[in-house]
């Protein structure tokens, strides 16, 4: 018996995990600390993923294999093409044969659990928000969840980031309840995002951090920047991040550029490090329809920033209202600039008090400390069930 800190764990002679998700950026960003402590724990990880410039950072993990998946694409709602990924998922699975699967993303959820149960290899799938599908229209959400119900029907266990998505899978007969686990977010490295060592001054910097979706509120935001720059004509208004063709939520580049010319906000384009940009921040904004539990939000209150986001599936589960930041209806562009106003005329103590409170929330309860073992208490139980 060889212990794996917190209980006995049976050495097996296949301890292969194999993650899937709908890009290497996803594995890389979002898993990284996940992999290396499934590495700590003696396990050998195959990723597989679409290529997309990040598999070389994966390669590079000591014990961890990464497998390029061909005919996965995340936009693409063709029979043929998905019918085409079904079969190469199927054909990893046969060459792979790991001990366990654990699926991220929607597609990945409902093909890698198929694909998974035709070689009796048990799964754990991470509904980790709906993404598009939670704004689509009545009938291809209903499609989605009866996919959602054979699927699940063999995954052996359903995690969530909120309690509001969970409700909704039980309600539309999705998952059964004594599959469906809720685990505050994926875990946020809280010494990678701290605050930073020089205190700075207070410059009204708002910072907001995502692709450049609508329903991620990137609209919103602008709106919000142009009715508060009327009042305070020195407040900043950073967006950091990309629009993503071929989503049907993205803004247009021409969009983006009319922004940029009107003065009211910064664009400061992609980055793969957002902690300068943070750290320059004085509170980070994010007023999304929807979310699993928005990580951008996280890594600025583990870097000690207020946050300011709407009262919506996920977003609200990070902030406490007026104690480390605020929280508007979404949709609203006035009630943003508001709440923006409101954060201006705060003492700096009162803004300093929020950061700390930020941060405290941020490590208490989404850290890797207090987020991965929960992912590792599963995924052991699940690898020892055959």
């Amino acid at each position: 018996m060889k212990k794996f800190g917190f209980f006995p764990f049976k050495e097996s002679p296949n301890l292969k995990i194999l993650l899937l998700a709908n890009t290497a950026w996803n594995l890389w960003n979002f898993r990284r600390s996940l992999i290396e402590l499934l590495v700590k724990e003696g396990y050998t990880v195959v990723c597989a993923a679409p290529e997309d410039g990040y598999e070389d950072k994966l390669r590079t993990m000591k014990s961890v294999e990464f497998i390029p998946l061909h005919h996965l694409s995340r936009k693409s709602l063709s029979v043929w093409n998905n019918l085409h990924s079904l079969l190469e998922l199927n054909q990893l699975m046969r060459s792979v044969r790991p001990r366990l699967v654990v699926c991220y993303t929607v597609k990945l959820n409902i093909f890698g659990s198929y694909a998974a149960r035709m070689f009796g290899i048990p799964t754990i799938a991470c509904v980790e928000g709906q993404g598009y599908t939670a704004t689509a229209s009545g009938a291809f959400r209903f499609f989605i969840f009866w996919l959602y119900r054979l699927a699940f029907r063999f995954a052996r266990r359903v995690v969530f980031l909120n309690y509001d998505d969970r409700g909704e899978f039980l309600q539309h007969g999705a998952v059964s309840p004594e599959k469906a686990v809720v685990i505050m977010g994926t875990g946020i490295d809280t010494e990678y995002f701290k605050p930073s060592v020089v205190s700075k001054q207070a410059s009204n910097i708002f910072l907001f951090i995502g692709r450049l979706l609508s329903d991620k509120g990137i609209r919103e935001f602008v709106q919000a920047a142009s009715i508060v720059k009327q009042t305070f004509p020195q407040a900043q208004f950073q967006i950091l991040g990309d629009t993503d063709e071929g989503n049907p939520a993205s803004i247009a580049p021409s969009e983006l550029q009319q922004w940029i010319e009107s003065q009211h906000i910064e664009y400061l384009g992609y980055s793969d490090d957002v902690r300068q940009f943070i750290s320059a921040a004085d509170a980070v904004v994010l007023p999304s329809y929807r979310e699993g539990m928005p990580r951008v939000l996280l890594e600025g209150m583990a870097m000690g920033k207020p946050v300011i986001t709407t009262d919506s599936v996920g977003c609200r589960d990070t902030v406490e209202d007026g104690i480390n930041g605020f929280i508007v209806p979404s949709e609203n562009a006035d009630a943003l600039s508001e709440a923006m106003l409101q954060f201006i005329q705060l003492s700096r103590t009162e803004q300093l008090a929020m950061s700390r409170y930020s941060r405290y929330k941020a490590v208490k309860k989404f850290s890797n400390d207090r987020v991965l073992p929960q992912y590792l208490r599963i995924i052991r139980s699940v690898a020892r069930e055959r």
